[in-house]
Order: structure tokens, then sequence, then C-alpha cells
């Protein structure tokens, strides 16, 4: 059994075997960004005389958070073949793969499963906003004829991409991204259409719409652009897809959608992410996010608050006062809690309450085009 390592080009046909027997036999090819050449030191395979039994897969981006720019891993396509199941082999590709993107300066995993594999290594769920729901008995949040949709082509993927680097928190997509995911037609595990929104002509934003064959509700994957049109978008969109429902999820920093669908009489839910969350390198994610707490608690304030780790312990110290907990404490605490369950109690200083109250929980990051 060699492994975990990245995969060898030649083994390619051997993991799309692999994946069809787990998953299904389409799956590399709807996930492009996952499967290429250049990231093939990113899908951590065990091969068994020259068999892939068992892979987790990894993508790595540069992200921004108004403004700081931090590094993310995305981890998915987990996967053991049958006959293989029970030696631990995802357990050792998944530590791999966290070893790996710790080493190459990764802050942040973004896991697209919820499995117990993932919880024990200290992946947890993490609020992000609130769901809303259009129906087709609604009435519409809208009414502004200026406002049509069209399917996207090729030739306006530059102002696409334009639109989402206005986002204040979002991944740093080279053009690839777009280009792979717009070929393939598929995101966020549902085949998906892809939407521009314009009003009197001039584009304000997108949209992508997944919906599986026979699936009477669709879902927005991924906007971007000018909040009012794209709202306003939303009941000819819902007819497009010929949907009875269309949903879709408004992080809790956009404070504008979310008053905006509130006006049209549109009640959220408390959402969580779309999966599991793992902080792999804690001072360093705190470090390159020191300018927003610069921002936000003032230049002198913020020179006071400093970070350490050790294995599966966080530390926060403010001044002369320290605050340390365990790993998934810690993770629930810069998270937040989800919906339902009781957050960190912070016995700290008032100085130190009131500075971690105020720089945090983090923003979410949806995934969008980079889930896999």
């Amino acid at each position: 059994m060699e492994g975990p390592r990245g995969l060898r080009p030649e083994e390619l046909h051997s993991l799309r075997e692999l994946t069809g027997v787990v998953f299904r036999p389409t799956l590399v090819d709807e996930y492009p960004q996952l499967f290429h050449e250049g990231n093939f030191e990113n899908l951590r395979v065990c091969v068994d005389a020259g068999r892939c039994v068992s892979q987790v897969g990894m993508t790595t981006r540069r992200a921004s958070f108004f403004g700081c720019s931090v590094q993310v891993g995305c981890i998915g396509a987990v996967a053991t073949h049958p006959e293989y199941r029970g030696q631990g082999l995802a357990s050792r590709c998944f530590d791999d793969a966290v070893q790996k993107a710790f080493t190459d300066g990764t802050d942040l995993l973004l896991v697209s499963g919820n499995r117990a594999l993932y919880r024990r290594a200290g992946c947890l769920h993490a609020p992000c906003g609130e769901t809303f729901t259009l129906t087709a008995e609604d009435a519409p949040p809208s009414a502004n004829p200026a406002v049509t949709i069209a399917a996207m082509t090729e030739a306006d993927l530059p102002l696409v991409r334009e639109w989402y680097r206005r986002e204040p928190v979002r991944f740093l997509r080279p053009a690839e991204d777009y280009d792979r995911a717009f070929a393939c037609g598929v995101v966020m595990n549902r085949p998906s259409q892809f939407l521009v929104v314009r009003e009197n002509g001039d584009v304000r934003g997108y949209l992508i719409v997944g919906q599986r064959d026979g699936e009477a509700r669709a879902r927005v994957a991924e906007f971007a652009g000018d909040r009012h049109a794209l709202l306003a978008a939303l009941p000819a969109v819902l007819q497009h897809a010929n949907a009875s429902a269309l949903g879709w999820q408004v992080p809790g920093h956009d404070v504008l959608l979310r008053a905006l669908c509130g006006d049209a009489g549109l009640s959220g839910t408390p959402a969580t992410s779309p999966g599991t969350i793992k902080v792999i390198n804690f001072p360093q994610l705190m470090e390159r996010l020191r300018p927003r707490w610069e921002e936000l608690l003032g230049m002198e304030r913020a020179a006071r608050l400093f970070f350490h780790q050790r294995n599966n312990d966080f530390t926060v110290r403010f001044g002369d006062d320290e605050l340390a907990w365990d790993r998934d404490t810690m993770t629930c605490l810069l998270l937040g809690a989800p919906d339902g369950e009781e957050p960190p109690k912070i016995e700290a200083s008032r100085e130190l309450t009131e500075a971690l109250a105020t720089i945090l929980p983090l923003p979410c990051l949806w995934y969008g085009l980079n889930y896999v």
C-alpha cells in the first residue's frame, strides 16, 4: 500500500473508477476545479498495486475577508473503495491533507460534509446567515420591468468576475475557476443555469441557479451584484427554472440584502454553513486578519491582541490578560454557534471580553463555484 501521497497523472483513470463506485461515474467531470493536473498534489490518495483505493480531494485558494487575505482549503470527494473500508485509510488521507494544507500556509478548511471523521478532527458547523424562499404563490418581492435575466455567455464572464470581485467576503479566484465552472455547468453538486441580471440593458450582477432533474425546488448557488436588481430578478428566475420554490442564502454580513428581503415581506430562517469548517492555523489566521481588528478596535487596542496555538490548545492574550481554550471551543467562538446551540461563555476581563465580542464571529465564506 502506497500513500497517502499526491495523485500521479497516470492514476487519474483509477481515481475515476474509485469515485464512480463511491459516488457516480460523472463526478470527475463535474468538478474540473478539483480533478485537473495542476491540482494532483492536493488529491491525497492511497494506492494498492496501482489501484486508487482511498482519496481526499482538496483545493486551496486565497480569500478576502473585508480586504484581509487568508488562505482557505476546500475538501471534498472523500472516498474509500468498499473492499478497503475499515482500515482507517480515509482518516490517514484526511490527516495527510490537513498536514499538507498547514505546510502550504492554509488557515481554514471548508469540508463538504459532517461525517464523524471530520467532527473528530475539529470540523464544526457554523452559522451562515439566513435562508429565504420565494414560492410560485408569493407576491413578487419587486416589480421592476427594467430588470431582466438572460443566459450567461462566455462574453459575459469578464463582467461576472468584476461583480464578484466587489463582494466584501469572497474567494480570490483566478479566471480559470469561472471558465471551468461555466464549461462544466455543475455548481455545488447540481446542474446549474448561469444567469446575467440586467437593468435597462446594463449588467447589474449574476445568479447561478442549481436544480436537479425532477426537483421542484431550485436554489441559488451563487450571486453577486446590485442587491436591488438581484432581488427584483428572482420572480423571473423562479419562472425560468419552472420551479415551485426558489431558495437562496444571505450571509450574516450582507445587511442590505437581508433588509431588502424583509422589506419585501420575505422571512428568513437561520442557516448553517453548507459543510463544516476546521481552523488549522489559528495564530496565522488572526494575524492575517489584524488589519480588520485595527478597523474595529483601533490601532492601540488591536496591538494588545496576541494569539497562540499549541496542538489543540488555542490562546488569546490582551495585554496581561489571557484566555485559553481547547480547539473546538475556540473554533465555536471564532465562527459562532449555530442556531439552537449555546455559544461559549467568555470568562475573562472586561477589556478582553469586549474586544472578542467586537471582532468575532468571523463572517461566513460562501463556496459557490469553489465547492468540491
